[in-house]
């Protein structure tokens, strides 16, 4: 069985667009630093040049995008596309801020680009691969846009997850709602061997793969915010206020008790270069 393709449902009915687009404000300032530095590292792998077109999709809420539209320069381009038109909202207040002319936003689901075959210098690829069925389909459709000599950029979530704050989390809905199924669709790539996988399916065999650890300083109030602006939401919104009410007031008292000041995110980052 193809590692991209299991029998069951992976994502278990898990529903990026409306997720992301009721968590948009919240992903932005929740934890808007840890965004920030995974996004730079990735564009930062990819060398970029003046001049270069790039592809960054999902481009959510631009930290990626306005990195490249940077490094590329006036005579560059960079086209980001999202299906979350909050995101999107918040990336075109970025592009405006500073002044770029170089990018072009489009809504759009990156299952079904349309866009011609070898048409980019760079493709990025943020913390999006793990949300579709069929992720070695999704690599080998963003390899095909990438040019002769161009890049591909694909950054996804290890094993560390806000942890301890995760397992903490979840022990919470298990305790307001026994049996809860809590869908955590970035498991799917934390897996190094995995992910390697997904890409020689794919039809990307060469790739490096850069593990990285951050430590992010949070405070017991800041916890629901991240919450409500990670995948996490989805769970979060499922339940009942109440429920939601106890799980926030059991992460937020561990925290406390505990004096957790910080989690911990470790992640992969992918880069191939075609021939």
């Amino acid at each position: 069985m193809a590692v991209s393709s299991p029998a069951s449902d992976p994502l278990r009915g898990f529903d990026p667009k409306g997720t992301y687009d009721a968590a948009a404000l919240d992903y932005e300032q929740g934890s808007r630093a840890f965004w920030e530095q995974l996004s730079t590292r990735t564009v930062d792998r990819m060398a970029l040049r003046p001049g270069e077109l790039v592809l960054d999709v999902p481009c959510g809420t631009g930290p990626s995008l306005v990195r490249a539209a940077r490094d590329v320069g006036a005579e560059g381009r960079v086209l980001g596309i999202d299906y979350a038109e909050q995101m999107l909202a918040i990336t075109r207040d970025k592009v405006a801020a500073e002044g770029h002319t170089n990018v072009e936003l489009r809504t759009g689901d990156m299952t079904d680009l349309d866009l011609a075959p070898g048409s980019f210098d760079a493709v990025i690829c943020v913390l999006g691969l793990f949300f579709v069925d069929d992720m070695s389909a999704l690599v080998r459709s963003f390899w095909e846009l990438v040019a002769p000599q161009g890049r591909l950029a694909i950054t996804v979530l290890g094993d560390e997850f806000f942890t301890p704050m995760l397992d903490v989390f979840i022990h919470a809905v298990h305790a307001e709602r026994p049996g809860f199924d809590v869908v955590e669709p970035w498991r799917r790539t934390a897996d190094v061997d995995t992910l390697r996988s997904i890409m020689a399916e794919g039809g990307v065999p060469d790739v490096e793969i850069h593990s990285d650890v951050d430590v992010i300083p949070v405070q017991p109030d800041d916890w629901w915010r991240i919450v409500m602006g990670t995948g996490l939401r989805r769970t979060a919104s499922a339940l009942e206020e109440a429920e939601a009410a106890g799980v926030r007031r059991r992460c937020e008292d561990f925290m406390r008790q505990q004096a957790i000041r910080e989690v911990t995110l470790t992640s992969h980052g992918v880069v191939a270069t075609r021939a």
